[in-house]
């Protein structure tokens, strides 16, 4: 039983896949079976979700603003806002645009798009306490009190860290941030999904903004390890169509992610790169021959297919179908707290379940007393999952007598 099965049948999939030697077949598979896929249900539900769960955090009001490229010179980011020139640096004027080309020669629109149109529902939605794009005049004439940056997707970081560069050039803007525990305004960066060095990076930024994600992102090198790990590695360099371009894409990451409205640049070459007569899943990174597979049409099947990755087959199946669905969740994440790593984030990987709903699942199984403060499985936890696992060999060890006695129809003739 496989994970993302409904992916891996699609024609367009077993077209790629057929361009492997077959000995690397198994290799390629396994790969696909990692990723996470994200439908535009899914994108739109819990990042909406998220975004909503942020801005209730705290009091006050607060500024959204859609990622994007942000122009350059001399790898220097732009100014978010206009300053005077002339001291003191005071910024005024309106905010920036959500949706604007940084070439002219190139106007088309990416994520950015999506991401404008369902924060501008939130504005409207939120009776003046959330704004969007606001601009220096706004932010003293409304008090905001936090600078939220929303993205889809952190692969190395570069963009989100450019973009809080450009508001970090503005006199004005570190003043406020000085003054952000009081009257000032500090920094967050929400995305659905993030590699771990991409984030790490993002937190590093002199603002320090706080980093909000949905979902963990799989990647190479936290899915796979030992000789696995190298045969999916060797896999990606040996089908690298562009021998120039980084196999793992950019920034290196091996991003193992795809949402509905295109692929990251940060996924290995292999998958959207066409050269020497290879031919990607997603060409020029859009996902439209595979997305309406994004959609898990049999949930079951894909926590089945987590467990078993994770080694605990015998509660994959049948066991799990006697627990109350209510249960389930936190059965799935104990089996993936069995092994470490135990940070929610390799939990979320492991189980395909949001950070969210870990987080709830973990509290949870600590208020049962199955689950200790360091995220380990009790011996409480450990007899639940033992007696879980029993009830699959609950069946009858002896046959039942039938019906009909048995005789015998054929004999041989007496000696």
């Amino acid at each position: 039983m496989a994970g993302n099965a409904n992916f891996l049948r699609s024609v367009a999939t077993q077209a790629w896949l057929s361009q492997f030697d077959p000995t690397e077949q198994p290799t390629a598979q396994v790969m696909l079976e990692e990723m996470l896929l994200v439908s535009r249900d899914a994108f739109a539900h819990r990042l909406h979700a998220l975004v909503r769960n942020r801005i209730d955090a705290k009091p006050g009001c607060v500024g959204l603003y859609v990622e994007r490229e942000w122009p350059a010179r001399n790898d220097i980011p732009h100014r978010l806002f206009k300053q005077k020139k002339g001291s003191p640096k005071r910024a005024f004027g309106k905010g920036p645009d959500p949706i604007k080309p940084t070439r002219p020669y190139d106007l088309g629109v990416g994520s950015e798009g999506i991401l404008a149109q369902f924060l501008t529902e939130i504005c409207r939605t939120s009776d003046g306490g959330v704004v969007m794009q606001p601009g220096p005049d706004a932010i003293r004439r409304k008090h905001i009190r936090r600078f939220i940056l929303v993205t889809d997707f952190i692969g190395s970081g570069t963009r989100s860290w450019r973009y809080l560069q450009a508001a970090w050039r503005v006199a004005s803007v570190r003043s406020w941030w000085s003054r952000r525990t009081t009257t000032g305004m500090a920094f967050e960066v929400i995305t659905y999904s993030g590699t771990d060095a991409g984030i790490q990076r993002v937190r590093s930024h002199p603002s320090t903004p706080l980093v909000s994600q949905v979902a963990s992102c799989p990647t190479i090198s936290n899915s796979f390890s030992g000789a696995k790990f190298r045969d999916v590695l060797a896999l990606c360099e040996n089908h690298n169509p562009k021998k120039s371009f980084p196999a793992l894409g950019i920034g290196h990451s091996g991003a193992l992610i795809a949402f509905a409205h295109g692929a990251p640049n940060n996924c290995p070459a292999c998958l959207y790169k066409r050269g020497g007569g290879w031919e990607p899943l997603f060409s020029a990174r859009v996902t439209e021959t595979t997305r309406t597979a994004f959609a898990n049409n049999n949930p079951d099947e894909d926590v089945q297919a987590r467990l078993i990755q994770m080694g605990q087959r015998r509660l994959a199946e049948p066991a799990l179908q006697t627990v109350a669905a209510s249960r389930r969740a936190l059965l799935v994440v104990m089996a993936a707290l069995c092994k470490p790593p135990r940070t929610f984030e390799a939990v979320s990987r492991k189980t395909r379940l949001t950070l969210f709903e870990v987080e709830q699942e973990v509290a949870m199984g600590v208020a049962l007393g199955w689950i200790d403060a360091r995220n380990r499985v009790t011996d409480t936890g450990h007899a639940e999952l033992a007696r879980v696992r029993a009830t699959s060999n609950n069946g009858e060890s002896v046959p039942k007598s039938p019906d009909t006695l048995y005789y015998p129809t054929s004999l041989r003739a007496p000696m």
